[in-house]
């Protein structure tokens, strides 16, 4: 799904991320999507501005420097159409990968939380 919206007169085209664009759109989603997946949006949005910014621009195909001068509301509705249009990649390969990080986590704080210590298991 491609998806075209207009902005200050310039028309943008948001198409799916594809390969080449996919390290570095990782890289930037990467600390929004962990704050995101501990509940917290504030921390997404306000702790992450920089990456949610290179995430935009990249997803929607945009040079840094025109998205700067747009207003911040520019920003929202642009990361709207980006996580619409890529939606699959979101919901089926982003957030599993989280779910699966945030399981393995909690799991090993279990583990440690239940394991005796050395110093208890040798007394």
């Amino acid at each position: 799904m491609t998806k075209t919206v207009t902005i200050d007169g310039r028309a943008i085209t948001v198409a799916p991320i594809k390969i080449r664009q996919l390290p570095a759109f990782v890289r930037a989603v990467e600390p929004i999507a962990k704050a995101l997946a501990q509940g917290d949006v504030l921390a997404a949005l306000a702790q992450h501005a920089e990456a949610l910014i290179e995430a935009v621009c990249i997803g929607a195909g945009i040079e840094r420097a025109w998205l700067e001068e747009r207003e911040a509301d520019v920003l929202v509705a642009l990361a709207a159409e980006v996580i619409e249009v890529n939606a699959d990649f979101f919901v089926q390969r982003i957030l599993p990968t989280i779910e699966r990080a945030w399981m393995t986590i909690s799991s090993m704080h279990l583990s440690a939380a239940s394991t005796p210590s050395s110093a208890q298991a040798t007394a």
